[in-house]
């Protein structure tokens, strides 16, 4: 349980086959911006499930170097990870977004519980990116 908690910690401190995202909370058809936002909270759980920096990267380009230090060493202390993600909100204004999820990992087999993480996200030249992970 305290290894998992690290890479928690270690991402919000300031899934490939296993994720599936919850699209059961939305109501309508999902808008082009809020596929691409749940698009980009997919590849933030792939990349913890995967110990991959560089998708981590990608998603929250602003990793600052402490942030990065930290992923990297929680990355090193778990084994395997999977990481459940559940919408609870997607709130938009022009090109910025605040998502709201309930997140349940699954750490070296065992299910520590499940807690809230609020992303702070914007969306520029590139598509929508991760600016900040809280909770």
């Amino acid at each position: 349980m305290v290894l998992g908690m690290l890479v928690v910690l270690a991402l919000s401190a300031s899934a490939e086959a296993a994720y599936a995202p919850d699209f059961q909370s939305a109501s309508a058809a999902p808008s082009p911006d809020e596929t691409a936002i749940r698009k980009v909270i997919a590849d933030y759980a792939k990349a913890i499930e995967n110990k991959n920096l560089d998708l981590f990267k990608t998603v929250k380009p602003n990793l600052s170097a402490d942030e990065e230090k930290r992923a990297r060493n929680a990355f090193a202390s778990i084994q395997s990870q999977v990481v459940r993600i559940t919408f609870l909100s997607i709130d938009m204004k022009e090109h910025l977004a605040v998502v709201k999820v309930t997140r349940r990992d699954t750490i070296n087999g065992s299910i520590p519980g499940s807690f809230p993480q609020t992303f702070t996200m914007s969306k520029g030249r590139t598509g929508w990116v991760i600016d900040e992970i809280g909770r």
